[in-house]
């Protein structure tokens, strides 16, 4: 059994999204693979949820909540808590707690035998030396650094720039994953949890991922561009607009979302459920449901599974998944997957 740490710069770098992704590739290539997390910041957690919902990973008894330093006899619960996790599998993927530090991470990596992947979530200002304690303390355990997150325009920079700095430093740079939309979606329930919204449909589909918000106002072009042009999208209209509402469910549309605490008439609730489309109802007016949503996609967490499929794809493309495995291994031949 070969154990895999993933530790950040960070917290909300991207480590439950990589080990999760980790762990659906190398189970593709008929690998036994466990997923675990000995230690949390708090005492709630949402990740060992995620494990659980996603890769139907047993998680019971952990993590436990982390204090402000890393004791002998809380590396020797985690220990023993691995063997368990651990079982029958080929590799075990371990997620550090999003506040510890380099010399704790070490300490656990250590324990365990483990080869370490940083993952340092994109900002402009990141350089090698936000990094460096990494190299300083892992003794040579460090695989290498992963960027997550990287925005649509800050490619080249990461290439000229951040690469041959991490290179300099004596990190090895296995790749850097582009930010995607898909990452910040809710689903529709979550979206109704968070704008206090009530279904007026039967049995609505609250599982479906929303990606997009849109306001469904007056326009000359056809619903078919004005709400067809994307997918994934919930339409925000006022209730009192039925004109509106019946032009979005004539393409497919995620949700709506009718404001202003107006319930839709019945014709539109029919159209709706012989469609499968939910529609909630809030009591706020469009422009500050528009502007309460903005905290759900500060708020996103990975949690779905469509979540897991393109973050994997995008590990796929962009990380070189053959350097973990080979140093999982022991063998230090690699070469990027295509």
């Amino acid at each position: 059994m070969s154990v895999l740490y993933v530790a950040s710069d960070q917290p909300g770098a991207g480590k439950t999204s990589l080990c999760s992704a980790f762990a659906l590739l190398l189970r593709r290539q008929g690998q036994r693979v466990a997923v675990f997390k000995p230690f949390a910041d708090s005492g709630s957690d949402p990740d060992a949820t995620a494990y659980r919902d996603l890769l139907d990973q047993d998680t019971d008894g952990w993590p436990i909540s982390f204090g402000s330093e890393l004791f002998a006899d809380s590396v020797a619960q985690a220990s023993g808590a691995l063997s368990v996790v651990s079982g029958q599998a080929d590799h075990v993927i371990v997620e550090a707690a999003g506040a510890m530090s380099a010399q704790d991470t070490t300490k656990l990596a250590d324990a365990f035998d483990a080869k370490v992947v940083a993952v340092a979530g994109y900002r402009p200002a990141l350089t090698a030396s936000d990094l460096s304690p990494w190299t300083d303390s892992l003794n040579g355990r460090l695989s290498g650094v992963i960027v997550n997150g990287v925005s649509r325009y800050a490619g080249h920079s990461v290439t000229e720039d951040l690469v041959p700095s991490l290179a300099e430093a004596g990190m090895t740079h296995l790749g850097s994953i582009p930010e995607d939309r898909t990452l910040l979606g809710a689903s529709v329930g979550q979206l109704a949890a968070h704008l206090g919204g009530r279904f007026v449909v039967d049995d609505p589909d609250t599982s479906m991922l929303v990606e997009r918000c849109q306001v469904g106002g007056m326009g000359l072009d056809p619903s078919k561009l004005r709400f067809g042009a994307e997918t994934d999208n919930a339409i925000i209209v006022r209730g009192d607009r039925p004109d509106i509402q019946m032009s979005a469910l004539s393409v497919p549309v995620t949700c709506l979302v009718l404001t202003n605490g107006i319930d839709p008439i019945e014709y539109v609730k029919y159209e709706a459920e012989r469609v499968n489309v939910p529609v909630m109802v809030v009591d706020s007016d469009t422009i500050a449901t528009m502007d309460a949503l903005a905290g759900l996609v500060e708020g996103a967490s990975f949690d779905h599974p469509r979540k897991l499929v393109r973050f994997a794809d995008l590990v796929e493309q962009h990380v070189d998944l053959a350097a973990i495995t080979a140093a999982l291994d022991g063998d230090g031949q690699s070469k990027r997957l295509s």
